[in-house]
């Protein structure tokens, strides 16, 4: 990459999470990228908490009326504040992470209205990775408007260039209102890439024709780069052989009771972890970053919900076996659908069958195609396009 110009590169994705280990790695792995190939990458700090506009007062006494809105909406009260009672007992140090491994914006921005007021100075904005652009959720434009906005990078200079990396809709279809209000914005960008093979017809639909498929970030970097972060941190060794489960909150079809009945069988011992605040009747793991990736790497098979969790038994060779959401949440299966079809591993995702999941995986064919994905993603050659205006058949 000799010759490249230094641009300073603000990267805006999810980063605030305190128990989500996939969310930290991917914003740890994207600026890493940039940062090895001599940019100076950062994070910006956009907590976008405070731009989820709440439902009009009549809206929500109609739910309150539903029995079973009601019911869902205390059973999330009683969770999350059952969370923020575990997230105290048992700190993971993410925040120990965030500070020692990303580089980050001095301001937190805290709404979209002080990042148009007040934005981060960069030659480049990227939006993504993880589902920065997963409206599905939006039923009412009003309620995402800003978040839209502050995604779709509508800030700063108009001389800065706008593009995205992996950037995933997680989902199969949007709102009409919500694809008119992204039309104008995504129009702004020099140049758009999606995690999954989807995005790019919902691009199409947003009025982007030129949309790329690219890696997730943390599939750029390789199982020694990620060795290296636990390598140089104190690690609690567990002492017998074991069976990783990692679970996050998203609703499945899945007895947890099966992975303990099969391990036994196995003569392993489970550690159980889990992210987005799952809460749940079984003893549980609360590792650090360093040590979660310590605990996928060493572990004899690996059963998890998560995309990232899936991405790291790739990358680190485990027999690993992934379990599909259902109801509102069966629209974010098609991240992991995507992963696995490129990996030719489709198998991997659980029906019930433990013997035929943990077959044996050709990892010589998996490895071959983390090198062709890594070489078939030169991402630093798209921002040095950008702005310094070579052609290489990028718009």
């Amino acid at each position: 990459m000799a010759g490249i110009k230094k641009l300073k590169v603000g990267i805006l994705t999810f980063w605030w999470s305190n128990d989500n280990y996939g969310q930290l790695l991917q914003c740890y792995a994207l600026q890493k990228y940039l940062r090895d190939a001599g940019h100076d990458a950062f994070l910006i700090r956009y907590n976008s908490q405070n731009d989820f506009t709440r439902s009009p007062v009549f809206i929500r006494l109609l739910k309150a009326l539903n029995p079973i809105l009601l019911f869902k909406y205390l059973n999330y009260r009683v969770n999350s504040r059952k969370s923020i009672v575990e997230a105290k007992l048992h700190d993971r140090h993410f925040i120990d992470f965030r500070n020692k491994y990303i580089v980050q914006s001095e301001k937190i921005y805290s709404s979209y209205s002080e990042l148009k007021e007040n934005p981060p100075e960069a030659d480049v904005y990227i939006a993504g990775s993880d589902q920065v652009w997963n409206f599905s959720f939006c039923k009412n434009i009003k309620k995402c408007r800003n978040l839209i906005h502050a995604y779709f990078l509508d800030f700063g200079k108009p001389e800065t260039k706008r593009i995205s990396y992996a950037a995933s809709w997680s989902c199969s279809d949007l709102y009409p209102d919500i694809i008119e209000e992204i039309r104008p914005l995504i129009a702004k960008f020099d140049y758009v890439s999606v995690r999954e093979k989807g995005g790019i017809e919902l691009c199409r639909k947003c009025g982007y024709e030129n949309a790329e498929l690219v890696p997730d970030p943390t599939l750029l970097l390789s199982a020694e780069d990620y060795r290296k972060i636990y390598s140089e941190n104190k690690i609690n060794v567990p002492h017998k052989p074991y069976l990783l489960l990692y679970m996050l909150s998203n609703a499945c079809d899945f007895d947890i009771d099966n992975v303990y009945d099969f391990a036994a069988e196995k003569n392993l011992d489970v550690i159980y972890v889990t992210g987005n605040s799952k809460i749940d009747r079984y003893k549980k793991k609360y590792a650090t970053i360093p040590e979660w990736l310590y605990l996928v790497d060493n572990a004899e098979y690996v059963v998890t919900n998560s995309f990232h969790c899936c991405v790291f038994s790739l990358i680190l060779k485990k027999k690993f076996g992934v379990v599909p959401l259902k109801g509102d949440f069966s629209s974010m299966n098609v991240r992991i659908d995507s992963l696995l079809e490129d990996f030719g591993l489709k198998s991997r995702i659980f029906s019930g069958d433990f013997e035929k999941l943990f077959a044996p995986v050709d990892f010589e064919s998996v490895n071959k195609r983390l090198e062709e994905v890594r070489k078939c993603s030169p991402f630093v050659e798209y921002i040095e396009n950008h702005v310094c205006g070579r052609n290489y058949g990028i718009k």
